[in-house]
């Protein structure tokens, strides 16, 4: 009986040699560039462990998890993620303390990452006084035809630092006191959301220095109906939904904001309907607007997420569908061209559902395990 066991164990192991054999070691992948425009860059803050942050780049229709994942890029310490699809680069703000968790001297970087190979192009020291909070898109801003990048400070003291990505330095710090975050508009300025409802923009020189600022006046009311930290951009307009569900259209292709008559999303009568979430606004490729709502909207509820996503003709302000979704809603994306458009919604559970648009069909949550899938960019 030993000798049968053991010889039944030998063909075995042998039958398991010649199915499973090692891999190869050594090989180097390469993505597609450009990447295709359904393709999406989920940003994990990693809130359990920040020093692990990450985006991770993801195909959404793929169906094995293998085929989903196609690679990630390290983003320390609660980072700030863009890319330039004129220089082919990815960035990311980042920090790092000599001693890791337990702290140390603090180093602020703006990481130059290949989208292709995924490895590292440059290295940007910036002061040390990066946002490091609750994710924001406009964080930070590709300023100047992409050849600067905007940092926001907040130390409290508030600032942004231009980054010259042709230089690879920084080109200068221009005090925002009062006034918070990156809008890039116009041909080389920023503008920032002031705490008294005004905006204020700052407009550069071509080294990156500040040639001069413009404020507009209150545009809305802080403490009656604040704007979302979110928008829905679209031919050169952002709207900024309120917590009331009213839009700001912010018009954003000239050097001088201007603002656009005001809409509402909701009807006299769905007045108990409100946007929330973290990202509770996104447009798609063809400019179509995607807004995430909840139907108990009342006092702090913006934080809430939403149960649909209502869809909006932007340029109009007219409401075109209204999508229920599978699950509980706190962030949106959205990725993909023509006929081949997806919304990713971040659900409660931290998984991402996939939906076709516009006609809302579901296709799956992705088997990509993303610990904290905050910001969803699209690759189109």
């Amino acid at each position: 009986m030993f000798l049968t066991r053991v010889l039944t164990l030998l063909m075995v192991m042998s039958v398991a040699r010649a199915e499973f054999k090692p891999e190869e070691t050594g090989r180097i992948e390469v993505l597609p560039q450009p990447y295709p425009d359904h393709w999406v860059m989920i940003h994990d803050f990693s809130f359990h462990h920040m020093f692990e942050g990450e985006v991770v780049i993801v195909d959404p229709l793929a169906e094995t998890v293998g085929e989903q994942y196609k690679g990630m890029i390290p983003a320390s310490y609660i980072a700030a993620y863009g890319r330039s699809k004129k220089l082919n680069e990815f960035y990311v703000a980042e920090t790092f303390f000599s001693r890791g968790g337990r702290g140390g001297q603090r180093t602020d970087t703006v990481t130059v990452w290949n989208p292709a190979t995924l490895t590292v192009e440059g290295e940007i020291v910036i002061p040390s006084k990066r946002l490091t909070g609750m994710p924001k898109p406009i964080a930070i801003g590709l300023l100047g035809d992409e050849r600067f990048l905007g940092v926001y400070n907040f130390t409290p003291s508030q600032s942004v630092t231009v980054v010259d990505l042709e230089k690879r330095e920084v080109a200068s710090e221009i005090p925002t006191l009062g006034c918070s975050f990156v809008i890039p508009n116009g041909k080389q300025s920023f503008t920032s959301i002031c705490l008294n409802g005004s905006l204020m923009t700052t407009h550069l020189d071509d080294e990156g220095k500040l040639e001069g600022t413009s404020r507009t006046e209150v545009l809305f009311d802080p403490e009656e109906d604040p704007i979302f930290e979110s928008a829905a951009i679209s031919n050169g307009v952002a709207h900024f939904p309120t917590f009331r569900g009213q839009v700001f259209p912010l018009e954003i292709s000239t050097d001088n904001v201007t603002v656009k008559a005001l809409w509402s999303l909701t009807s006299d009568d769905e007045k108990n309907w409100r946007p929330g979430g973290l990202i509770p606004a996104v447009a798609d490729s063809s400019g179509l607007g995607y807004f995430l709502m909840h139907p108990d909207g009342r006092e702090g509820s913006h934080k809430d997420g939403g149960s649909e996503v209502w869809v909006y003709d932007l340029a109009k302000g007219q409401r075109l569908s209204r999508i229920v979704l599978k699950n509980w809603g706190i962030s949106l994306g959205t990725s993909g061209s023509g006929n081949n458009r997806l919304m990713l919604v971040t659900n409660a559970e931290m998984g991402v559902d996939v939906y076709r648009i516009p006609k809302a069909e579901y296709v799956q949550r992705l088997k990509v395990d993303v610990a904290t899938p905050f910001l969803i960019h699209g690759a189109h």
